[in-house]
């Protein structure tokens, strides 16, 4: 949803998720990138250290600029305090929150005028239509229910991590009661059948988000529930306090509202048949890509069944405003291209083609992708194991000389290199085998040219003694092959 953000915020988001992928860049290298001219980009420095306290955007006359982050801030922290200074997530927010608000009072809110806001509103709704949402004239967010409430948790995640910078803290230890409230009365059936169920600081804002419409009037459908609110409903202090705190009457309308939505177990039936496929289709698909896998490396999966019900699920989960800036799911995925690349674009191609027919627009299919893949390999352990053994660069060794002498040098550099390189010794008549080169990712010899056999770049020139030049070579070659992994990595979000 970057879309939602303005030229300035594009740009300065892009300029600090630049920094953060690397250390010192000189201003014009940043230009290059992410487009502007330099006095812009010292302009946006200036802005941006301005509200990524505790981080510093350093400047230096001879390095460039380099961000510098400290241990305790993650990435996500990051996307908080931009994200916290971004007035179209303001808008969202004070519209959620304050349904009556007219555009006067937003105005000075935010300290814009009206032409100022009918042009960020017009921006927002392009994007949010998308999701079969939109803000009125009147600053009333219609549309998808289920969506309106993805979007407020979501904004509201990665703006404050938490909902206790939202509530006063009576009206967040209410929420945190009725969550342990209902989940102690329905644990089993959430564990059984919801992983998210740790995500705790999501369910509040899940919970918040409902509250809100339910007293707005926004309401989902009641539908047979398998979960229990005998806990809650007996417990009329508590009834009383959230009809104090937050003007509603807790029944079990409302209560399903909060709940149901969020931890209900995921009918994958009801779902394929809403966008236009049956769940035995897409079963068969991904158990035949499972089978596949099992056996291309030699594995088992012994729970198949319970492994393509999660992959499911949980990508039908996905769609829908999931996520504002922060995309955990395709950015894990993508952290993967470095361990396997090949894999990992057999898996996108396979999951795309598994989902095409499905009626749903191109960007939730994609990120039904990412989400498939996440689920298959941290839910599938000896797959997981597999891909890790296949990151290694596979290395052919042709020297003129002794086989002592290669014996020493394939257990220097692979002792040196901890397994990175694993190294294949070969005959000097090796060299015009285009079937035996071709299936390793460099050749290290002291041959200058491998006469119609391999690319020139997989050639390494090496000396017969494991020195700094031999080091520095095989480090080189680890860098460019990271430096193509980036460039895959971009024509895979492309």
């Amino acid at each position: 949803m970057k879309g939602i953000l303005n030229k300035q915020s594009t740009r300065q988001l892009a300029l600090l998720e630049l920094l953060w992928e690397n250390e010192w860049l000189t201003v014009s290298k940043i230009v290059q990138v992410i487009g502007g001219v330099e006095k812009t980009i010292r302009t946006d420095i200036k802005h941006l250290n301005e509200i990524i306290k505790p981080l510093k955007i350093e400047t230096s006359f001879k390095h460039g600029v380099f961000l510098d982050k400290t241990l305790g801030v993650s990435k996500t922290h990051l996307y908080s305090l931009f994200l916290q200074n971004c007035i179209e997530c303001q808008i969202i927010e004070e519209i959620f929150i304050n349904p009556k608000l007219s555009k006067g009072e937003l105005c000075d809110c935010l300290f814009i005028s009206e032409t100022q806001l009918n042009r960020l509103l017009a921006k927002l709704n392009s994007v949010l239509e998308k999701f079969s949402i939109q803000i009125s004239h009147e600053l009333t967010i219609e549309g998808s229910e289920i969506n309106i409430r993805k979007l407020f948790a979501s904004l509201m995640y990665e703006k404050y991590l938490s909902a206790e910078p939202l509530l006063l803290k009576e009206e967040f230890d209410l929420i945190d009661r009725l969550i342990q409230c209902f989940y102690e009365e329905n644990i089993t059936i959430i564990e059984a059948n919801d992983q998210h169920h740790f995500l705790l600081n999501k369910i509040h804002l899940k919970v918040l988000a409902a509250l809100y419409r339910c007293k707005q009037g926004g309401f989902i459908e009641k539908k047979a529930t398998v979960f229990n609110y005998k806990t809650i409903l007996n417990d009329e202090e508590l009834k009383r306090r959230c009809k104090e705190s937050f003007e509603i009457e807790l029944n079990e309308d409302i209560l399903y509202n909060l709940f149901a939505n969020y931890c209900e177990p995921f009918k994958v039936t009801g779902a394929c048949q809403q966008f236009g496929m049956f769940q035995s289709s897409l079963h068969s698909k991904i158990e035949r890509l499972i089978k596949d896998l099992s056996q291309r490396f030699n594995i088992e999966c012994s729970h198949s069944d319970t492994l393509i019900a999660d992959i499911l699920w949980s990508s039908f989960r996905i769609t829908g405003p999931t996520f504002i800036l922060n995309n955990v799911i395709e950015e894990f995925v993508l952290e993967l291209m470095g361990e396997n690349q090949t894999i990992m674009f057999e898996l996108r191609e396979c999951f795309a083609e598994i989902y095409e027919e499905l009626e749903l627009k191109p960007f939730d299919k994609k990120n039904m992708v990412y989400q498939s893949i996440y689920s298959l390999v941290t839910q599938w352990s000896d797959f997981r194991i597999e891909m890790k053994k296949t990151h290694q660069i596979k290395a052919a060794l042709i020297l003129d000389v002794p086989i002592g002498h290669l014996r020493m040098l394939k257990e220097e550099i692979e002792m040196h290199f901890r397994s990175t390189y694993s190294v294949d010794i070969l005959s000097p008549f090796d060299l015009f085998s285009q079937v035996k080169l071709e299936k390793y990712d460099c050749v290290l010899t002291d041959v200058c040219t491998i006469r119609g056999s391999i690319e020139q770049p997989r050639v390494i020139g090496i000396p017969h003694y494991f020195d700094n030049e031999f080091i520095h070579k095989l480090h080189t070659f680890i860098i460019n092959r990271k430096e193509s992994v980036k460039l895959f990595r971009k024509e895979l979000v492309m």
